[in-house]
């Protein structure tokens, strides 16, 4: 560090220029180098924590841009999810791919946190065509070319689950390969459980009532690259639900080989753990 007399000469603040730092401080000006002398470190474990909030990162983009998540929990709703998808399998993606938004359709990833009581749900069928089998429980079958009274009076009528003025949103997550690099993209759509406002159903979905319990029945819920989730929404609440899927395709990005790959677009770990 170099101090230099302050002669008719007068700097505020800090000047930076090729790899200098000029400031002043008791009258005098001091120079010294703005350039970091600390090596790059990237060990592995700040590899894996860098790879998990950047894949965190996108994956928080996409399931805002189909709707306005609610999380509770945390100050935000960001930091919510952020707790919630830390407990999800860490991808390992390249440089270039976090540079193009890549990202893996995970099993189990949170699309909401709330109060209200979680809906059960699982993948299954129903006379042989794919659905969405739920425990939220309704009162009869609906009957063919239902309206929206119809609706509304089989999932709130006594003893149902859900209330009149709740909506149900529905979560569709689709996982493509565009030119070699992996991404999701997420869509949701509602349906308001209100008789003069409400809708019949979801896009190319049909309700029926299996066991006493509401199904969500259609081909899309055999497609094995794709998933889905169903959110309760109430009264400003909201139920805690995550993603089923039968897509593998994120364990491929898992594995040792993976992490290496990806370790390497970056320049490599360094020698710490």
């Amino acid at each position: 560090m170099a101090k230099l007399k302050n002669k008719g000469i007068s700097l505020s603040g800090r000047l930076r220029k090729d790899g200098v730092t000029f400031y002043t401080r008791g009258g005098r000006t001091i120079m010294r180098s703005a350039t970091s002398e600390q090596p790059l470190r990237r060990t592995r474990g700040q590899f894996v924590a860098r790879q998990r909030l950047a894949h965190s990162n996108t994956l928080w983009r996409r399931l805002r841009y189909a709707a306005e998540p609610m999380l509770a929990g945390a100050v935000t709703a960001y930091a919510r999810f952020r707790t919630l998808t830390s407990k999800l399998p860490v991808v390992f993606l390249t440089k270039e791919e976090h540079e193009n938004l890549a990202s893996l359709l995970l099993p189990g990833m949170a699309v909401s946190d709330g109060i209200l009581p979680d809906l059960d749900y699982r993948l299954g069928e129903v006379e042989g065509v794919p659905a969405l089998l739920t425990a939220v429980r309704m009162q009869g079958e609906l009957p063919e070319g239902a309206g929206a009274e119809d609706v509304v009076r089989v999932l709130c009528g006594d003893g149902a689950d859900l209330q009149l003025g709740d909506r149900l949103r529905l979560y569709r997550l689709r996982q493509v390969v565009e030119y070699e690099v992996p991404k999701v993209y997420v869509t949701a759509e509602e349906l308001l459980l209100d008789s003069e406002c409400g809708g019949v159903g979801f896009d190319g979905v049909a309700l029926r009532c299996v066991d006493g319990c509401l199904a969500l029945v259609g081909e899309e819920f055999g497609d094995a690259m794709s998933g889905w989730a169903l959110v309760r929404i109430g009264g400003g609440r909201c139920s805690s639900q995550t993603v089923v899927t039968r897509c593998t395709l994120f364990e491929r990005y898992t594995t040792e080989e993976a992490l290496a790959r990806a370790a390497e677009s970056y320049g490599g770990l360094t020698g710490e753990q």
